[in-house]
């Protein structure tokens, strides 16, 4: 016998499949898209707007408190009430706060603007991650969910490569910069349009005809009349949900340290250099816009290969070997460069090696492991929750950095704010080693991942 979970964990891969992570992930695309047109914005709106460091923190902050608060609710709403329902909801909110914040008449009404933005794309984290664990046989889970976020960095250099034509467009340019990200946006909601549920979460709520008509339409040859048996023998403790405090409660607390904690470190060190990259970049003797761009370009371009080099092997090294080994190396990287700029100005091999190690090994390690692990170390009914849980504590952590770190930046200077972004990183490694020994995903079932830590949600069984 095996479970009715076995039966679509063990699916061929379709082009429903494939269709179902460019969808998820396009989401994703948006956030990365979005996070660095800002950074290509706030060069001319600086200078236009006569941007004091508070004002310039405030802006790059909007977005992720936005996204703080988009992850909590959405999390729990996609739990309760299913992926689906919010699936368009976060995509459209989106569409709307992008077309509004090209025409922002001052930087109340900017900041106000982008904090909706980033609700939308803070919904969209724990819906298009869990759509894709819960979708996507075992073994192709890991490289599914990293394919699907290498779209992040896709944005972000799509953006970088937008902003840097429509710097010549004259003083609106940065108004043009936030309304592309509306064009993208258009295409994710058709995208989406008749997408369906996960049949996990209508199994998880008693719903298995919808549940069954779905495994049918991603394989045809499913025995229907197999699952209605199974599925009819289930107890009723299978549909009870738990509350979203029950990531505090002993049983679960250590999971969610470990997605919590290590995400925000990261967060705190890599959304603070993505966003002031092209400002960081001037200190280092870097002063052209167009030369940071290209600059920025460049990095992404390593992230994007670091992300994609953790696609292709994560069946095998796994998800929290390359979140440790993605700590450790960012904590020397940073270090060294922090070490050398307290002395003087780091020569250009130095920035190159440093930040492009940072860059290659953060994201084949933490900065995508952490977006990975809360939809593969929790129930259907916790799964959304968690990831929602992680994604507000990251933003809150990222939020305070981008506030902080252009204050931090004028007061302590290169060399001392890359040695606090390296500590950070320390957080992270310590904390993984304490609490990542027994949770790795690897090519089990979501199923028997969760139950490590204690009894799962029973589930329906085939003869």
């Amino acid at each position: 016998m095996h479970t009715i979970h076995a039966l679509f964990d063990d699916l061929k891969i379709s082009k429903q499949h494939r269709r179902i992570v460019l969808a998820a992930g396009l989401g994703i695309f948006l956030d990365g898209y979005d996070l660095s047109i800002i950074a290509v914005a706030l060069l001319l709106l600086k200078p236009d707007w006569h941007l004091s460091a508070v004002a310039t923190g405030l802006l790059g902050a909007a977005t992720l408190a936005g996204a703080a608060l988009g992850g909590l609710v959405g999390g729990r709403i996609a739990d309760v009430f299913g992926r689906k329902v919010l699936y368009l909801v976060d995509v459209a909110t989106f569409f709307v706060a992008a077309l509004l914040s090209g025409v922002a008449w001052d930087v109340t009404s900017l900041i106000i603007f982008r904090f909706f933005l980033g609700i939308g794309v803070g919904m969209d984290y724990p819906l298009s991650s869990s759509y894709i664990a819960e979708f996507m046989p075992k073994a192709q889970r890991g490289s599914g969910l990293s394919w699907a976020f290498t779209l992040w960095m896709i944005g972000a250099v799509v953006s970088a490569v937008v902003g840097l034509v429509l710097l010549q467009a004259g003083p609106n340019a940065w108004r043009w910069m936030f309304i592309s990200g509306a064009f993208p946006a258009l295409a994710v909601l058709w995208l989406r349009r008749n997408l369906p549920e996960t049949p996990r979460w209508y199994i998880a709520h008693n719903r298995p005809e919808e549940a069954i008509q779905v495994l049918q339409s991603m394989s045809p040859e499913v025995d229907a009349q197999s699952l209605r048996e199974a599925l009819q023998r289930q107890t009723p403790e299978f549909v009870q949900m738990r509350a979203w405090t029950t990531l505090l409660s002993p049983q679960w607390l250590g999971r969610t340290l470990l997605v919590v904690i290590p995400w925000m470190m990261v967060d705190v060190s890599a959304y603070g250099l993505i966003v002031y990259l092209p400002i960081l970049l001037g200190g280092f003797g870097i002063h052209s816009h167009t030369d940071a761009l290209l600059w920025n370009v460049l990095f992404d371009l390593i992230a994007l290969c670091g992300i994609a080099s953790l696609a292709m092997t994560t069946r095998w090294v796994g998800r929290v070997f390359p979140q440790i080994a993605g700590f450790a190396l960012n904590a020397i990287f940073l270090g060294a460069l922090g070490l050398v700029a307290l002395y003087m100005q780091p020569p250009i091999w130095l920035l190159i090696i440093t930040i492009f190690g940072y860059t290659f090994f953060n994201n084949f390690g933490p900065a995508t492991t952490t977006w990975l692990l809360p939809v593969e170390i929790f129930p259907t009914d916790l799964r959304a929750s968690a990831h929602g849980l992680a994604t507000a504590c990251s933003r809150v952590a990222a939020a305070t950095s981008v506030f902080l770190l252009p204050s931090v930046h004028v007061a302590a200077g290169n060399g001392w704010l890359m040695l606090m972004l390296a500590a950070t990183s320390l957080a992270g490694l310590l904390v993984t080693l304490l609490l990542g020994r027994d949770v790795e995903p690897g090519i089990r079932s979501l199923e028997e991942v969760s139950e490590v830590a204690g009894p799962n949600i029973p589930v329906a069984v085939v003869d």
